[in-house]
């Protein structure tokens, strides 16, 4: 285990630095677009969310994951996928582009007749990364994975703050979508060594198609559940209430998602060669459960209780609606990396027909929770949204524990300090927040940061929490790690 220990570091390093250096520059770009353009433009964008998300988990038809599991892929395996890709890539860019005016008169918008047509060619571009992205990951190449996504974000975010800058309002970020997947797909055939060769088999998607078509299935399902309330809103309000939407579940998941996508991704290609030791995978399910939880539990409270001087400051008075809606997607951020690595142990395990029934479960109720509370505002939808993510969560992780032996009493025994800890600090700073005699939001926020990191660390330190302990070992190995990296570059 030490040498697969030691390369899940490696693929840390890379993996979480992508995250966090993406993330960084996702939400300056991001910021600097909010304040350029209004809710209304990002609402507009908002409402294709379901579309592109679905033709986009449709061109990766669960292959690519399919790829990675594979312990014995072929040069065909790979060139069959990609050509296959392709194909679809157009076939799905046909569809969109004639189905533009439906979608507009859908939500009774004229102007996303064009921009559908122009976002067509998105599915397109996109089929010529998928492979290599897989590629990359199933080597934990993560050093030049990450070097692809900050090219992609870095010239997608020139393109679109130079457009907005100049008054192209909602068409800004139409050029910012389609230039990030431009230059990610230039910079993977730059960088990428697979080229694929010029035989097609049917027999090698047949034998990946098991476990790619349940995952496409899945992932389909997974994709209208995340944006079936922003499309829902979209119908029933305006756009700019789903701007407000749309701005608030960004923000959220820039520290939900990145981190817990982060270490899922070096997880799972870590340790598929192993998900035939049960003893093995449990440990690690464990540990990386109770390590995430440890990171994001903390920031997800932290985040509840200082968003409206952040906010205030960030992204300026105008959206200030989004506020409360960010506050209650947050609770459900807390939820998300136990979904992610519960996920994860399915895929590893192979067991994609639980992970398409634990879907289509979530889906049921995702419509019942809608149902009734659609009358009643956006809030009530929220509040549906968390009821959902807290059932779906007790009932998927009962399920996947059974496979390792890691029930949810477990789970929940290993959570509660780390719990306790965060809502004191998180009490703590919201109560400070509220006591400065100040009108400068910068600094009300960052003194309530400093003070919660404090806070936390204390707590954990007096009572000998062994994650702690865990979460610097790993910070001190990620930090040698990585300038013996930037040394070796020299």
């Amino acid at each position: 285990m030490s040498e697969l220990k030691q390369k899940t570091i490696n693929g840390m390093v890379w993996s979480v630095s992508e995250r966090i250096s993406l993330q960084v520059m996702h939400m300056l770009v991001s910021i600097i677009l909010a304040r350029l353009l209004g809710p209304s433009e990002f609402g507009l964008l908002g409402m294709l969310a379901i579309f592109t998300s679905i033709a986009q988990s449709v061109l990766d038809s669960g292959f690519g994951s399919a790829l990675i599991q594979k312990k014995d892929a072929t040069q065909t395996d790979s060139s069959s996928i990609f050509y296959f890709n392709l194909l679809i890539g157009i076939f799905l860019a046909s569809i969109f582009f004639f189905s533009a005016p439906l979608i507009a008169d859908f939500y009774q918008q004229p102007i996303l007749k064009p921009i559908t047509r122009v976002l067509s060619l998105n599915m397109i571009i996109n089929a010529f990364s998928l492979v290599q992205f897989s590629i990359l990951r199933k080597k934990m190449e993560f050093k030049n994975h990450f070097i692809v996504s900050m090219i992609a974000v870095l010239f997608s975010g020139v393109a679109g703050i130079i457009a907005a800058y100049n008054g192209l309002g909602v068409w800004s970020l139409v050029i910012q979508t389609l230039s990030h997947s431009l230059a990610q797909a230039i910079a993977l055939w730059i960088l990428s060594k697979w080229r694929p060769i010029g035989h097609f088999s049917f027999e090698s998607l047949k034998t990946m198609f098991s476990f790619g078509s349940r995952l496409l299935v899945a992932g389909i399902i997974e994709t209208v559940f995340k944006n079936l309330y922003q499309t829902f809103i979209g119908k029933v309000y305006s756009p700019s209430d789903v701007g407000y939407y749309s701005r608030a579940s960004t923000m959220e998941s820039a520290a939900s998602v990145a981190t817990s996508m982060a270490l899922g991704t070096v997880v799972f290609a870590a340790f598929s060669p192993y998900q035939d030791d049960d003893t093995t995978l449990r440990k690690v399910h464990s540990k990386t459960i109770k390590m995430s939880m440890f990171v994001l539990m903390p920031v997800m409270i932290g985040l509840i209780a200082i968003a409206e001087p952040l906010f205030l400051f960030l992204l300026t008075e105008k959206w200030a609606d989004s506020i409360p809606y960010f506050q209650l997607l947050c609770v459900i951020g807390l939820l998300f990396p136990i979904v992610v690595q519960n996920y994860n142990l399915l895929r590893i395990k192979g067991r994609t027909d639980l992970h398409l029934r634990l879907e289509i479960f979530k889906y049921v109720i995702t419509v019942i929770a809608i149902a009734l509370t659609y009358k009643h505002g956006i809030i009530a939808l929220i509040y549906g949204q968390i009821t959902v993510a807290v059932i779906s969560h007790f009932v998927v992780s009962y399920f996947v524990g059974r496979l390792v032996d890691y029930t949810l009493f477990d789970q929940l025994k290993a959570l509660f300090p780390q719990g306790i800890i965060s809502l004191i600090m998180g009490g703590s700073i919201y109560f400070v927040g509220n006591l400065l005699n100040t009108d400068s939001n910068l600094l009300i926020f960052s003194t309530q940061i400093v003070l919660g990191v404090v806070i936390y660390f204390l707590l954990n330190r007096l009572i000998k929490a062994p994650e702690l302990e865990e979460f610097l070992s790993i910070i001190r190995n990620f930090t040698k790690t990585l300038l013996s990296k930037l040394k070796g570059k020299r």
